[in-house]
C-alpha cells in the first residue's frame, strides 16, 4: 500500500469515530510552507489530520500551520496530530510539537486547536477529542 493510501485509511478510521467525513486529499498551506495529509471543512473550521508514520520531526507539521493562520486571518484550524511511530521520535520533539501548538494558539486565540494522539487512539483519547470538538461546536459527538 502506498503512503498516501495508508494516510487516507488511517485518518478516515479516526474521522469516522468522530462523525467527520474527510476530503481524502492534502491541504496546501501555501508556497514554501507545505501541505497537510488530509482535511475537511466543518462549521467554519478546517479540520486537519497530520499522520506521522515515519516522520522524525513532527514539530515541523505543527509549525507550518502558523504562517497559514497569520496569512489567513479569518481561517480556523483544528489540527489532529497522530504520531504513531513514538519509539522512533524523540520525546523532546513530541514535547516540542505541543509547545509550538500552544504558542500558535496563544497567537491565534479562538482560531487554532491542537490534539495530539500518541500511538493508537484509545478510548480515553477518543472521548477527550470528541468532547473538545463538541465544546467548539465543530461536531456534535
Amino acid at each position: 500500500m502506498k503512503r498516501d493510501e495508508i494516510i487516507i485509511l488511517h485518518s478516515n478510521s479516526i474521522a469516522r469515530k468522530l462523525g467527520i467525513k474527510l476530503e481524502d486529499k492534502e491541504i496546501n498551506y501555501g508556497k514554501g510552507i507545505g501541505r497537510a495529509d488530509n482535511h475537511c471543512l466543518m462549521n467554519g473550521w478546517i479540520i486537519v489530520f497530520e499522520m506521522e508514520f515515519s516522520q522524525r520531526h513532527p514539530e515541523m507539521n505543527v509549525m507550518k500551520v502558523w504562517p497559514y493562520l497569520e496569512s489567513n486571518g479569518h481561517k480556523k484550524i483544528f489540527l489532529i496530530h497522530h504520531i504513531q511511530n513514538i519509539k522512533r521520535v524523540s520525546p523532546n520533539r513530541i514535547s516540542l510539537s505541543s509547545f509550538i501548538a500552544n504558542k500558535i494558539k496563544d497567537s491565534n486565540p479562538e482560531r487554532f486547536e491542537y490534539f495530539q494522539i500518541l500511538g493508537e487512539l484509545d478510548d480515553n483519547k477518543e472521548s477527550a477529542l470528541k468532547k473538545r470538538l463538541n465544546e467548539l461546536k465543530i461536531v456534535a459527538c
